[in-house]
């Protein structure tokens, strides 16, 4: 890739660095050592953001409005709602699928390939048979302001998670991967675009570019018959178009196309960058110039110094994904020389207050502290981001760069 000149905006890796336990990538085994343990006593189970319609009260609210209306309420209630509703614990196979994956990244590690079949073969036994075989589902019903889908209809976020996860574990089959491929073609793809749910019309960038990255990749590195593997490849090609025509001028991509869908928010803008790399690299395309430009708006506006900011250009909130998904990106990005290592370690010191996983959370327990208890979207991610820094981090230690230095800008 080019060297990038520096841009006149200060970003992340122009900003001092600041002093942190993160030295090495032994630090950051230890720490994924920790986070494995702390889901696996708990089978994986455990609260979720969107399980508020799967008590009594959501099997009651028949109407779009009241459905929306008591999920938020329990997501973002200060105090947890869900012993009270009567809304049990959740294992779901979207943190499996990508926890499998993250233990299969430390595969040579002792151990770690062990935890990667277990949860793989686990995964790979919820892939879904009848009308949607091949496919993954989330075991809850949810309300959008966009979409309604229940638990028993797939869509293609939890379809990429436990798809990968058990690709990198090596837990389907041939069969199993031919009935992903159907079904993806078939169901997840429209002609023009991947869609988040079958029959759906919405536009959303990320899951579009989930399913463009997980049909190159069936295309490219699976045993498919050769015909399904080139309408795999076309069709993951033409994705890749529509979402590259979607970017906006600033380099940033709105979450989806229609009414009240153009924010911009850090994670799924994380997860457009890392499908989209991932996705021309297995297809050949040249996409160097919009991902440049993407992780230029990514840098500048979706961090405050190292902090991850959750949506674009405003104050910064809180939330594990969405801080998880920034030190995978921070690994990402010193990866692909846009940063240096330093600002990755930086990114996780200063996330990593608030997850009971790492055992650094406030004895105190903050408002919503549930939502930071969340195997799928707390520690399943923040498992991923760990073992993708391990990789990047010198295996030795490495100080931080003095006061007042800038980071470099490739490691």
């Amino acid at each position: 890739m080019e060297p990038r000149t520096t841009p006149a905006v200060p970003t992340p890796r122009d900003r001092p660095v600041p002093d942190g336990p993160v030295r090495c990538a032994a630090d950051v085994l230890a720490l994924a050592e920790r986070v494995f343990r702390w889901a696996d006593t708990r089978d994986w189970s455990g609260p979720d953001p969107y399980d508020g319609l799967t008590g009594p009260l959501g099997r009651l609210a028949g109407h779009r409005v009241l459905r929306q209306a008591l999920l938020q309420t329990v997501k973002r209630s200060p105090a947890d709602l869900r012993p009270l509703l009567g809304i049990r614990p959740l294992r779901t196979a979207t943190a499996t699928g990508c926890a499998a994956g993250a233990c299969a990244r430390l595969s040579t590690a002792p151990g770690w390939r062990e935890r990667a079949l277990r949860l793989g073969r686990s995964t790979a036994a919820e892939q879904l048979s009848g009308r949607y075989a091949g496919l993954w589902r989330y075991e809850f019903d949810v309300q959008t302001r966009w979409s309604y889908y229940p638990a028993s209809v797939p869509n293609l976020v939890a379809t990429t998670f436990c798809a990968d996860g058990c690709l990198d574990a090596g837990t389907l089959d041939e069969e199993a991967v031919r009935s992903l491929a159907h079904g993806l073609l078939t169901h997840l793809h429209n002609g023009v675009f991947f869609t988040y749910t079958p029959g759906g019309g919405v536009l959303v960038h990320n899951a579009n570019l989930m399913g463009a990255a997980l049909a190159a990749r069936l295309a490219r590195t699976t045993p498919l018959p050769a015909g399904l593997a080139d309408r795999l490849a076309d069709a993951a090609r033409r994705a890749v178009e529509v979402s590259l025509k979607g970017q906006r001028p600033d380099g940033s991509w709105p979450y989806g196309s229609g009414p009240r869908l153009g924010w911009v928010d850090g994670f799924h803008t994380g997860y457009v960058l890392l499908r989209l790399d991932q996705a021309a690299t297995l297809l050949g395309l040249d996409v160097r110039t919009p991902l440049e430009r993407g992780v230029d708006h990514y840098l500048r506006r979706l961090f405050d110094g190292p902090l991850p900011r959750y949506f674009a250009g405003v104050r910064t909130r809180r939330d594990p994904n969405n801080d998880a998904t920034a030190v995978r990106m921070a690994a990402w990005a010193a990866e692909h020389g846009f940063t240096g290592t330093d600002f990755a370690r930086a990114v996780l010191t200063a996330v990593m207050d608030r997850y009971p996983a790492l055992g650094t959370a406030p004895r105190t327990p903050r408002a919503n502290s549930a939502l930071w208890e969340s195997p799928r979207w707390s520690a399943a991610p923040l498992l991923d981001a760990l073992t993708a820094l391990h990789a990047v981090l010198p295996s030795g230690p490495h100080p931080a760069a003095p006061a007042g230095q800038a980071t470099p800008a490739a490691s």
